[in-house]
């Protein structure tokens, strides 16, 4: 998130505080703006602690269903960084972190691929039973077992699932339910979850907020 003072008349800056702001030495202007990004930084970390938007919405659950807080290492990285004494940018120093919390904020996809499933998780082992995450997907794709009386097929359990397959037959017999090839790479769909950002009334409210204080002190 970038963050540029430019007072105008659709500011909540009054003449008073324009002029104050403007004769400032850049030192303390600086200053004013880490107060601001450490402001701003604050409630992006409370925006993921309860798991809401800016716009005060609940973030969008997990595509796969499961629970647990998201986004939840994003908001420790987060430092105030301020450019030519007039710019605020509230950003994370390593590059990576960074786009992870682009593509997070502003919804996209990301691109996975075995080798880097591998390195994430490490590399499956395809002798161990069937895991139950397998299983009911081969359920949800109506695997079934042979009768153990008379002619036909009947849906089996989860446990039976389980406790017949290994997780290589499970994903072999998946796929071929599924009728998809083994894909070296895949994109990953990622929801907007916009936990960083502020409207201009309170980024400017802050800031009156904040040159006051220096003023009280200055007084």
């Amino acid at each position: 998130m970038s963050l540029t003072i430019t007072p105008n008349r659709h500011q909540a800056l009054n003449a008073s505080n324009q002029l104050a702001l403007l004769k400032l030495p850049s030192a303390k202007r600086i200053r004013i703006l880490k107060n601001l990004g450490r402001y701003e930084r604050a409630l992006a970390r409370k925006r993921i602690r309860t798991q809401t938007t800016v716009d005060g919405g609940q973030f969008e659950a997990r595509a796969n269903g499961k629970k647990g807080r998201m986004l939840k290492r994003l908001g420790k990285t987060l430092e105030p960084f301020v450019k030519n004494a007039n710019r605020l940018e509230l950003k994370h120093q390593a590059a990576l972190t960074g786009r992870i919390a682009a593509l997070h904020q502003d919804g996209g996809s990301e691109q996975m691929s075995a080798s880097r499933m591998a390195r994430i998780h490490g590399t499956p082992d395809y002798n161990a039973p069937c895991s139950r995450s397998q299983a009911k997907a081969l359920s949800a794709e109506g695997y079934k077992v042979r009768k153990a009386k008379g002619n036909g097929y009947r849906r089996a359990s989860l446990n039976e699932i389980m406790a017949t397959l290994s997780q290589g037959q499970a994903g072999v017999i998946l796929r071929s339910m599924r009728d998809k090839p083994n894909k070296q790479r895949w994109e990953i769909p990622v929801a907007a979850r916009p936990f960083l950002g502020d409207s201009a009334d309170n980024v400017q409210r802050q800031l009156v907020s904040i040159i006051e204080q220096i003023n009280q002190k200055r007084g």
